[in-house]
């Protein structure tokens, strides 16, 4: 399927164009800043999904569908979630709350492809593309999107609904709750949930106590009684 990307934020296009080209059935046609670029480039390049951004300047992503007489299957991919309605309304397809990951993508691409092809087989969330994507993520920090390494993160803070993911190079506050992350670093079995408020990524543990974990950086960490046994468990220990 020939894609189209529209969104006014250059790191977002980033990320659909990086979770398209994990996709062997799908192809990047083009990359739209405005809703009013896009529909100069619809008017003459026709595409099978758009993956749509709601707020932009001058139009927005859904009077751009009401602007055309045969729009595409459209994705909305937004920040915002007060549109959900009025974007099923328009026979949107799915509605992706960004940060995206790209299990959720791979599922509105299934999605999609079911209603282009109902015989279609829907592509397995065990693809290839979704053990690579495990190398980087994205996350929403002071407006923007951050490209996260999971090999550079040393511990993961969580406080309320607000992640403080602390890397080798910096500390990055996203609105996140740590079931999310989880969720994200599940195929890496490097990651340990060690406390109710912390993960940590073993790679960077020197030294185990009872109650606490010590990091490279020296920073001390506690470890719930329940999350022990875990920590244990995705350690290699030499010696009993």
């Amino acid at each position: 399927m020939n894609c189209l990307i529209v969104d006014d934020e250059l790191l977002a296009q980033d990320v659909l164009a990086l979770y398209i080209s994990r996709i062997d059935s799908l192809n990047l046609a083009g990359r739209c800043n405005n809703a009013l670029q896009a529909f100069a480039f619809l008017s003459h390049t026709p595409v099978d999904l758009m993956f749509l951004d709601i707020k932009m300047p001058e139009m927005s992503g859904l009077d751009l569908v009401r602007s055309l007489k045969h729009p595409p299957r459209v994705v909305v991919t937004t920040a915002y979630d007060e549109y959900a309605l009025e974007g099923y309304e328009l026979d949107i397809v799915d509605y992706l709350l960004k940060p995206i990951r790209f299990e959720r993508f791979l599922k509105a691409v299934n999605k999609v492809q079911q209603l282009q092809h109902p015989a279609h087989n829907p592509l397995p969330a065990t693809d290839t593309a979704l053990q690579a994507i495990d190398e980087a993520f994205y996350v929403r920090s002071d407006r923007k999107l951050v490209r996260i390494d999971p090999q550079e993160i040393r511990y993961i803070e969580s406080f309320k609904n607000y992640l403080t993911i602390h890397t080798v190079n910096q500390d990055i506050i996203t609105h996140m709750t740590l079931a999310h992350i989880e969720e994200e670093l599940k195929h890496n079995p490097s990651f340990v949930q060690v406390h109710k408020s912390f993960i940590v990524n073993t790679r960077f543990v020197t030294e185990v106590g009872n109650h606490t974990i010590r990091i490279k950086d020296h920073t001390e960490l506690p470890v719930g009684g329940n999350y022990k046994e875990g920590l244990l468990q995705s350690i290699r220990i030499y010696n009993t």
